[in-house]
């Protein structure tokens, strides 16, 4: 299946759709659905020569036909025990093949002042709001398009005033047993009101027998002095398919921090548009991918600096082995009358083999004078005088890169401001460079 035969798929399965709403099909929701397929059906999906995708084939996303999770029973709940590892008091959305599951989550011991809702839940109910919230920025985006175009699932979480929320939210995406060629398109709506907080961890899980594509969206909105600490756990097995989207807008003096951990999936596309809209905005992004054997890794972020007096600091890292390959795109734009801007992006990165491939490209975009943004990208091996250290003290070579490798990794595990998770994912990332080192 190539580009444009996807193209017709998904147009196929979307005739199927609009005609199983019935009356439905004349709502609001319904028509930012059909205007998000419209916009997919003229633009198509992109192609290595879109200056966004130039260094990702998405070849081997369309060679299966991918079908709605929805139009398939679950046979049995799967057992989640490890997935909540470091997040056993946490309340709880869980989400088995793109399906909202209140048996596998707890939301009973939500703060007064935080209110949680599936998306099918709210569409049914009829939320005026909702249609405003598909907004038309997102249809320039093909995969933000598909998530619009067969919004069905998902989760609407708003925090009033002055709700101060130190319980973590876990949202936990998993993909069941026997689930193949399966499509799940979450969409998640984030609305943290002023003076307020929340903690989120997003984690993607599934069982390694199944073959899956994952499209989801993240819609944040962070008002005047509040702030919204995100943590993504991407640990889909090696044969999925991950492309994800964050859209983020930051009021006055309000505050993003997004750590992102990329782990699972033959294929993924991590995005983040962050706007930093007002004065005294904040952001913070940190990541760190691994991909080894052939995974395919793709990370393209902006931060948009609308306004003046703001903040931002970019950090990702990435650790390549055999013949992976892994992308960096980020882009900071400084906007005319953005002044005293401060703004800094680097991409480090640790090549552990002579095939691993990286192409890195950090960006910024300045129109206006008084700022200070800096930039910069490096690519390297470990270091030999370490690795003979180590190596003089009795580890083998084995062991010595898996514990250099560890130690590069460290700097953005000890962000997560989770001490519970912060162990979990620290473990995660220990065994996997061990595998991936035959340590």
């Amino acid at each position: 299946m190539n580009h444009e035969h996807a193209i017709q798929h998904y147009a196929e399965l979307f005739r199927r759709f609009e005609a199983t709403l019935n009356g439905a099909s004349s709502s609001p929701i319904h028509v930012q659905r059909k205007r998000a397929m419209e916009a997919l059906l003229a633009d198509g999906f992109p192609t290595m020569k879109h200056e966004d995708w130039r260094y990702t084939n998405l070849k081997p996303l369309f060679a299966s036909e991918f079908f709605p999770a929805y139009t398939r029973p679950i046979d049995e709940l799967p057992d989640i025990t490890h997935a909540c590892a470091g997040l056993e008091t946490a309340c709880r959305l869980t989400f088995v093949d793109g399906i909202f599951t209140p048996a596998l989550s707890d939301l009973l011991r939500l703060p007064d002042g935080v209110f949680v809702q599936s998306l099918a839940d709210a569409l049914q109910e009829g939320d005026a709001q909702l249609d405003l919230l598909f907004g038309d920025r997102l249809l320039t985006h093909p995969f933000a398009a598909l998530n619009t175009a067969f919004a069905m699932e998902g989760a609407i979480i708003r925090v009033e005033k002055q709700t101060q929320c130190s319980m973590p939210l876990h949202i936990l995406c998993v993909t069941s047993k026997g689930q193949n060629a399966v499509i799940t398109q979450p969409r998640i709506i984030i609305d943290v009101e002023a003076e307020s907080s929340l903690r989120i961890v997003e984690h993607y899980t599934g069982s390694e027998s199944s073959n899956c594509f994952t499209n989801v969206i993240v819609q944040g909105s962070i008002g005047p002095n509040a702030s919204l600490d995100h943590t993504v756990i991407q640990d889909q097995h090696e044969q999925a398919f991950h492309v994800a989207g964050t859209h983020v807008r930051i009021d006055r003096n309000g505050r993003y921090s997004n750590r992102y951990f990329g782990l699972g999936g033959m294929l993924t596309r991590n995005s983040i548009l962050a706007v930093l809209d007002s004065e005294g905005a904040d952001c913070v992004l940190d990541g760190l991918y691994l991909p080894s054997g052939s995974q395919h890794m793709d990370h393209f972020t902006i931060i948009d600096h609308s306004s003046s007096h703001c903040t931002s600091h970019e950090h990702y890292k990435g650790i390549l082995a055999d013949k992976a390959r892994a992308v960096f795109s980020g882009r900071i734009i400084v906007r005319p009358g953005a002044q005293k801007t401060d703004a800094k992006q680097s991409n480090n990165n640790l090549l552990l083999s002579d095939e691993a491939l990286l192409d890195t490209k950090p960006q910024l975009e300045i129109y206006a004078d008084d700022v200070k943004c800096t930039h910069g990208a490096t690519v390297g091996r470990l270091d030999e005088e370490a690795l003979f250290y180590l190596r003089s003290r009795g580890l083998s070579r084995a062991h010595a890169h898996s514990l250099l490798s560890f130690a590069f990794a460290g700097e953005v595990v000890e962000r997560i401001p989770i001490e519970t998770l912060r162990e979990v994912v620290d473990g995660m990332i220990h065994r996997r460079l061990k595998r991936t080192l035959g340590a």
